[in-house]
């Protein structure tokens, strides 16, 4: 029986991690990331909780949550991530490199697991995708680190033969012990990565011995760490008893002897085939045979690390119609053990081969839900409905922008309000349907502009005028706890109403009143649009009309049938118009953002 290099499926665990930090790479190292639509969901949600939250800290790691992507305002509450009863706090480094150190979290508080990502440092933002199944978070600058869901699989609770814990230096120099944060292990050692300090791996095995006693799982190995991360992952495993299918004495004899001999422990990590393993044994004068191999596995040599085709089933009882997730089929799955390839516990099966589906009609959005096929000429996107639609808006949770001056705001366009903002054309001239007053774009500031949507549901043209995003005041769509007179801006008030292009029709698609109790960050909706952007309008004239919003990303067909159901509603002046042609002009520092001046007459520009 040949093996690729395979351990587990997990990268989290040691075999394996060596084995990727060595340069293998998953090919290699057959890491094949569990598909979690089968056997072993991991399905995280977010949490916003106190940023004093007591933590057992790793040497050399911090807490530094931020208030948003720019400066440096620490904020009174950290985005974790938690699945399968394990907490996911996103620490920085206090050397403040690039990089953060996901640390996973048991409820007893123990250190069960950490995940080293290079990229983004000061987290403020975590976003689920369920889509693709990664978890996004957000750091300083912009920048952002992504796990797949899979490397939050951690071999704990679920496994009651095997459980994780981090060691980590006391110090990082002079004479340290390792530690878990509760109790040092292994013998004191000058903290390096030489022969005989602390980060050589036989003074590490010894902490890990120590450790996996006491929790009586003696068998155990560790991932190797380094001088600039000095955290390792020591995984533990209760050995199997007498009676049990995988028991094997001669194999537990082996087992037995690398608790107790290093040397024999690495030499059984480069054991990828059975007559390896054979010859590792006999090099130390133990003797096993294959049918000592095939016990251990308890299902005979034929099952250790199968790859079989599954018949197609079903992972959900109700799936694959509008707003549900998509049925999913596992089409192939891999079966491992603990703690190395060849033995002795068998622990998860998991898709690596899966095939996603809708019913007719549906096809799965970005948030990995099911949703009705975008007409042509639409644009059909998904947003949350927490930051696109929120009356209890804070820098801290995200809905308010950084730059915003209040602690508090609103977002979004009431759905009773929105009619206010419906516009109609009499005379080639734009006006609000409600008050029959003409429109006109602010220029309060160099941030003023006007923003409209064309709503695909009924054709509706909708135009707001925003100061940056405090939104000019009609109908219901007034400040939260104070009212303002109409055609003023929301910028003056203690919590302002904002708005972006999503929000303009978020409160009327997701059917929320205000206020309104804020909805779960992971609740999304999608909107379809025929066209959104800016237009500059002067009492009443339509001079032009942009696809820029940077939440539909209209191309320049959007664009163009944006143009024409303007032109439906009643302003004749967009082109095609005589011999005037299509002249879309690039705006300059937006990529992607186009503009069409207004015609008259026989001339081509207004």
């Amino acid at each position: 029986m040949v093996f690729t290099g395979s351990w587990s499926n997990s990268p989290t665990h040691p075999p394996v991690k060596a084995c990727l930090d060595s340069g293998g790479g998953q090919a290699v190292c057959n890491c094949a990331l569990p598909d979690l639509s089968g056997e072993v969901p991991v399905v995280p949600t977010v949490h916003l909780v106190d940023a004093q939250t007591p933590l057992r800290l790793p040497t050399g790691l911090k807490k530094s949550c931020m208030q948003g992507p720019e400066g440096l305002h620490t904020s009174d509450l950290c985005p974790i991530a938690t699945a399968n009863g394990m907490s996911f706090w996103a620490l920085s480094h206090v050397d403040n490199r690039l990089g953060m150190a996901i640390a996973a979290y048991d409820s007893s508080g123990n250190v069960v697991g950490l995940i080293e990502k290079a990229g983004a440092r000061y987290v403020w933002d975590i976003e689920v995708y369920a889509s693709n199944r990664t978890l996004v978070i957000k750091g300083q600058a912009g920048n952002v680190v992504t796990l797949k869901w899979a490397e939050l699989l951690i071999p704990q609770m679920s496994e009651p033969t095997t459980a994780n814990q981090v060691l980590w230096p006391t110090a990082t120099s002079g004479l340290a012990s390792w530690t878990n944060g509760v109790a040092n292990y292994g013998a004191p050692a000058p903290f390096g990565s030489g022969s005989n300090q602390l980060l050589d791996p036989y003074v590490e095995h010894g902490a890990g011995k120590q450790l996996c006693a006491q929790r009586q799982q003696p068998w155990f190995d560790f991932s190797n760490p380094t001088v600039s991360s000095p955290f390792s992952t020591v995984t533990c495993i209760s050995p199997p008893l007498a009676g049990q299918p995988t028991y094997n004495a001669a194999m537990k004899a082996l087992l037995d002897a690398a608790v107790n001999d290093h040397g024999l422990m690495a030499a059984l990590r480069t054991a990828t085939t059975d007559d390896l393993l054979i010859s590792v044994a006999a090099s130390r004068g133990f003797t096993i045979t294959s049918a000592d191999i095939a016990q251990s596995r308890g299902h005979g040599a034929a099952f250790a690390n199968r790859k079989r085709a599954l018949a197609a089933r079903t992972a959900l009882a109700s799936c694959g119609g509008a707003n549900q997730l998509p049925c999913s089929q596992c089409t192939r799955e891999t079966c491992v053990y603990w703690p190395f390839n060849f033995c002795c516990f068998f622990g998860v099966c998991s898709c690596t081969e899966s095939s996603y589906s809708c019913a007719a009609g549906l096809q799965i959005n970005l948030s990995g839900v099911c949703q009705p096929v975008c007409p042509i000429g639409q644009i059909c996107k998904d947003f949350p409905v927490y930051l696109e639609y929120n009356d209890t808006g804070t820098k801290q949770n995200g809905v308010c922008e950084s730059w915003l001056e209040k602690a508090h705001c609103a977002k979004g366009i009431p759905n009773s309000a929105l009619a206010a903002y419906e516009v109609v054309f009499q005379g080639g001239l734009a006006y609000y349907k409600s008050t029959n007053t003409k429109v006109h774009t602010w220029t309060v500031s160099s941030a003023s502009e006007t923003l409209y949507v064309i709503d695909a549901r009924d054709h509706k043209i909708y135009m707001v005028n925003v100061d940056g995003r405090y939104i000019e005041i009609r109908g219901g769509a007034n400040c939260v706890g104070e009212t303002r007179p109409a055609g003023s801006s929301t910028r003056g008030c203690v919590t302002p109403r904002l708005t972006t292009h999503a929000g303009i029709l978020m409160g009327s698609l997701a059917g929320l009143p205000t206020p309104n109790s804020p909805p779960g960050h992971s609740v999304r909706h999608q909107i379809k649009v025929i066209g959104a952007g800016t237009v500059k309008v002067s009492h009443g004239v339509v001079q032009w009309i942009s696809n820029d919003s940077g939440h539909f990303k209209p191309t320049q067909e959007n664009l163009k049938k944006s143009i024409a159901q303007f032109k439906t509603a009643g302003f004749p002046d967009f082109p095609p118009k005589g011999d005037c042609s299509y002249n879309l002009k690039p705006v300059s520092g937006k990529e992607g953002v186009y503009r069409q001046d207004a015609v008259t007459g026989t001339h081509c520009e207004l």
